[in-house]
């Protein structure tokens, strides 16, 4: 197994240095957190899944690599979206509830009448604590400062704890209906996108599988001398499908040679 293992990887390595030839993976600009390898492997399992052969394959297979990797972009940003917002939901729960505990202490700040008694109760408090009150409430050492521990005692009072979303609350916090709707319409819209170069890029496949017979069929005189009542003959039928989806071939390649132009 190891063996048969060590020779299929070359193969693969082929296939993706071909990609790397056809320039698949040249277009695309990596957003913050996004990893060129994660886009590169795509590229490649791309390459191996529709094989593309010339240029108006080839572009059509990176149009549709590109469609994908935005797909895959927006999905990753309304996860970062809902992470960040659980993440500042969470911030302030935790938020509300140390300024809640901390206005719990401000009785005992209130009687503390010397420096020393309030550095003790300072002490018993955590460290996130005891460093917050004394950014915000420093020690003053001019003779006509109003006593620390009062001071700390009107401060920690003071305060205004954030109300606390949970339940119902938070999940209304988070979902954002029109956001929701926006995000929806424009994923939409990717997956048109997507599902119009597969029908081109398959209609392009097909065209090429049906050459031979054009490149075989002649019109003649004797195509085109069939009495009138007798109808048309089969071999005109297909000729006429055949020309009709070469022009179609043709249209879609003038499409996608202008969409390239005007990106």
């Amino acid at each position: 197994m190891s063996e048969q293992n060590d020779a299929a990887r070359p193969k693969k390595r082929a296939k993706r240095k071909n990609a790397l030839k056809h320039g698949v993976y040249s277009r695309e600009v990596m957003f913050p957190g996004e990893n060129i390898r994660d886009y590169n492997a795509l590229a490649s399992e791309f390459m191996e899944e529709w094989a593309p052969e010339g240029p108006t394959e080839r572009g059509l297979v990176e149009r549709l690599l590109g469609l994908y990797w935005r797909k895959q972009r927006l999905d990753r940003y309304e996860q970062e979206q809902l992470q960040g917002g659980v993440q500042r939901i969470h911030e302030n729960n935790e938020a509300s509830r140390m300024i809640e505990e901390m206005k719990d202490w401000a009785p005992k700040f209130q009687d503390a009448a010397s420096a020393e008694e309030v550095d003790e109760i300072l002490a018993e408090l955590d460290d996130p604590y005891s460093d917050f009150i004394k950014d915000k409430v420093p020690y003053d050492e001019s003779p006509d400062a109003p006593p620390r521990g009062p001071a700390i005692a009107k401060f920690l009072a003071s305060l205004q704890p954030p109300a606390r979303l949970e339940g119902a609350a938070k999940f209304i916090a988070l979902v954002n209906p029109t956001a929701i709707q926006v995000e929806m319409a424009r994923s939409d819209r990717i997956d048109e996108a997507i599902d119009r170069t597969i029908k081109r890029l398959m209609q392009v496949k097909t065209a090429k599988q049906i050459f031979p017979n054009l490149r075989k069929a002649k019109v003649t005189p004797e195509l085109i001398t069939v009495p009138a009542l007798t109808g048309p003959s089969p071999q005109a039928n297909e000729n006429e499908q055949n020309f009709g989806l070469l022009e179609e071939v043709v249209i879609f390649a003038k499409q996608d040679a202008a969409g390239a132009q005007h990106p």
